[in-house]
């Protein structure tokens, strides 16, 4: 799929041959797309729903922030059993060329992560007999994203994003008042995600 939306972005025309009447890109958008993440270190695939403002920054760049949302249950041994929400903060500069029929861009930009983590019952009380944990979360952290596209008919899109954040999993041990120890682990949130969308033209 890659190679694929590579070959056709690479094919497009490198600029259309009057682009105040027929470039693709609006001065603002609202972006929704719907995907699938490949597994990770901790989640298994699954869904992930997004929602995007865009804006014309300079033909042809556009500047673009995200808010991702998945949730999904950790499926692997080495880390606490639980649920986790997650949500990603992006900001992005996209590069693209194209007519009204079919654009193509690529880009990339950095990702705030945020996660709730809820452990299940059973496991938090094991690790509470056992190593005194009372708590666990997962820290903020940062990383990046890579991202390439189609869009069609400047209301469509296709995208593959390849996301890379290492966050911590936080064990916190609760002394007395005021009094605590945590331990932090680190993994990967290495997510690689096919997604469609929708654009709407704000016309700002």
């Amino acid at each position: 799929m890659l190679p694929l939306l590579m070959a056709a972005f690479l094919s497009l025309p490198l600029y259309p041959l009057n682009p105040t009447k027929i470039d693709t890109v609006k001065a603002t958008n609202l972006h929704i797309t719907a995907g699938i993440n490949g597994p990770s270190q901790i989640m298994p695939a699954g869904p992930e729903f997004t929602a995007k403002y865009e804006m014309l920054f300079y033909h042809p760049l556009i500047a673009r922030t995200s808010l991702d949302y998945r949730f999904g249950k950790v499926n692997s041994e080495k880390f606490p059993n639980g649920y986790i929400h997650r949500g990603n903060i992006s900001a992005e500069i996209l590069y693209y060329h194209g007519t009204n029929q079919m654009m193509g861009f690529i880009g990339g930009g950095m990702v705030f992560s945020m996660s709730h983590f809820k452990p299940d019952e059973e496991v938090m009380r094991q690790l509470n007999d056992e190593f005194g944990y009372t708590d666990i979360n997962i820290r903020k952290a940062f990383g990046y994203r890579l991202t390439f596209g189609l869009r069609y008919h400047s209301a469509y899109s296709l995208e593959i994003g390849i996301t890379e954040i290492k966050p911590r999993f936080e064990y916190i041990t609760n002394y007395e008042p005021g009094h605590y120890a945590v331990k932090t682990e680190k993994f990967r949130f290495n997510d690689f995600k096919i997604s469609i969308g929708y654009l709407i033209d704000l016309k700002i």
